[in-house]
């Protein structure tokens, strides 16, 4: 024990030295005080086993992946942009060859430094809040590339880098706005890597399957308002039975999540989470997934209903997967959030887009109405 102190008044004296030396960060005296007590420590940690990741997290910070992957979609979303006016000649080619240059650099670099968060933790990718926002964010803009290989059209990876941009841009928010290294331990509940692959990482993945449907039904009603797609039938039941299988996934996913789960907690402390507000949330997505598919097999919803139906469901998936951390309530208390000027943003967005989708319907249903002249 008095070994402890003496190393802890060392490593004070040690500490002192270097706060004064430090009014001149670049003088030899502090960089070889600093580098000698780097050494020291370092020792110290590998005597007792310790500190053997620490190169691979400096190494991960100075990647700085995520922002790289921001700058990424940002720069495929610009020659996206620039694609919508044409895909003809050398110049259409060029533009369309670097927007799905920089959009699959940019999924490299995101799932990389996923990887290497999982690698340095030692754990499944998603252990808390903000390890769901670029984990959704990968899983959206992943399907959303692949969706663009098999249709051939500019529209899709143009989406995926706009969920790409929002998905980091909302990354570093959370990360900033906490002012805290996200890359913490996992608290008590969550030790169990079995546990944590299964439950948590699956009800995520609905997550991601709902926020997508959301998307890709704005974009539909938008340009269905818009007319761009009007002519176009054969995208538009594609983009309606990709929502509907979107769906499908959603519920899936979010169903054995959601099950698992109760698992896993009648596993860890003998009952299952009851009514517990987060997984209120899940169950608020298996129902309205159910409605959505029930109602478009029965033929009571058209194409407008499902799209209609799925921009409220980002509503819902977004109430599970963030606001009920807001409630302050619950056996999910780990996940406890200050600040919801996000989520309100993202039930602005929604709503308007439901406005919109409505007014849509209702502009098409009077059109088809309307006696065609002689």
């Amino acid at each position: 024990m008095a070994g402890f102190w003496k190393e802890l008044m060392d490593d004070m004296a040690t500490m002192e030295t270097l706060m004064a030396a430090s009014k001149a960060p670049n003088s030899p005296e502090f960089l070889t005080a600093l580098e000698s007590w780097k050494d020291e420590v370092t020792a110290r940690a590998k005597v007792r086993g310790e500190g053997g990741e620490i190169e691979g997290e400096v190494k991960y910070y100075q990647r700085n992946y995520f922002m790289n992957a921001l700058v990424l979609f940002l720069i495929a979303f610009i020659f996206s942009a620039f694609s919508w006016f044409g895909k003809e000649g050398r110049f259409g080619k060029g533009i369309q060859i670097a927007m799905v240059s920089f959009f699959v650099l940019a999924l490299i670099y995101l799932a990389w430094g996923i990887l290497h968060r999982s690698l340095l933790m030692g754990r499944p990718p998603v252990g808390n809040l903000y390890d769901t926002i670029p984990f959704i964010t990968l899983g959206a803009t992943l399907v959303m590339g692949v969706a663009e290989w098999m249709t051939k059209r500019n529209l899709l990876v143009s989406l995926g880098s706009a969920i790409g941009v929002a998905g980091m841009f909302m990354a570093f928010r959370f990360e900033y706005g906490d002012a805290t290294d996200h890359m913490d331990p996992l608290v008590a509940v969550l030790k169990s890597n079995y546990w944590l692959a299964t439950h948590v990482v699956t009800v995520t993945l609905g997550y991601s399957g709902g926020l997508m449907a959301c998307f890709l039904s704005m974009v539909y009603v938008h340009l269905r308002l818009a007319g761009v797609i009007e002519d176009d039938k054969k995208f538009r039941r594609f983009m309606t039975r990709a929502v509907f299988g979107i769906v499908c996934f959603t519920l899936l996913f979010s169903l054995v999540g959601t099950v698992l789960g109760g698992i896993w907690a009648n596993d860890s402390w003998g009952r299952f989470w009851g009514w517990d507000p987060k997984e209120n949330g899940a169950l608020l997505i298996v129902l309205w997934s159910l409605i959505i598919l029930h109602a478009r097999l029965a033929g009571w919803m058209t194409d407008w209903g499902i799209h209609l139906c799925c921009i409220f469901f980002g509503s819902v998936v977004a109430f599970s997967w963030w606001h009920v951390n807001m409630l302050e309530v619950g056996l999910h208390s780990y996940g406890f959030i200050k600040g919801g000027s996000v989520i309100w943003l993202f039930y602005g967005a929604c709503g308007a887009a439901f406005v919109v989708g409505v007014i849509g319907y209702i502009i098409d249903r009077n059109s088809k109405k309307e006696p065609k002249g002689e």
